[in-house]
């Protein structure tokens, strides 16, 4: 019988699943979607285009299977670009939440201000409970 896997391997399994689940997702709503492949696209995991004006932007998607905080590394604003974190548990149906990336940093600042962390503090992240309210807000992305 197999072991269960564990750390890295597990953790990058659980991103693909993310990452798939997001593309499928868009998808179903009419985006094209192209993966950027690899650890050398380091803004976004996926290139979309919208599906009336054909709007191209980026969606970095942050996957976990436990409800735990989700890391996100703030980056250089980006006019188009947007997080999908992807809820992917194993026995359980997946859940997403939608945000422009000025709202999670937003949440970002806010979680610092929370933990009492300075603004340069290396590990950041948004809270489980702070992402609630961006649960399936697929209509912030371009139409």
């Amino acid at each position: 019988m197999q072991q269960p896997k564990v750390g890295t391997q597990r953790g990058r399994q659980i991103q693909w699943a993310a990452q798939f689940a997001v593309a499928s997702e868009l998808c179903k709503r009419d985006y094209e979607v192209s993966f950027t492949m690899g650890n050398t696209a380091p803004v976004a995991d996926l290139m979309v285009a919208s599906p009336l004006k054909g709007e191209m932007f980026l969606v970095d998607v942050k996957g976990m299977n436990r409800v735990n905080p989700w890391i996100i590394k703030r980056k250089a604003p980006l006019a188009m670009l947007f997080y999908v974190l992807a809820y992917v548990p194993a026995n359980a149906p997946n859940d997403f939440f939608v945000l422009r990336q000025q709202d999670a940093d937003a949440l970002i600042a806010a979680e610092l201000k929370r933990l009492n962390r300075p603004e340069n503090y290396p590990v950041t992240g948004i809270g489980w409970k702070a992402a609630l309210q961006f649960r399936n807000a697929w209509d912030v992305l371009p139409a």
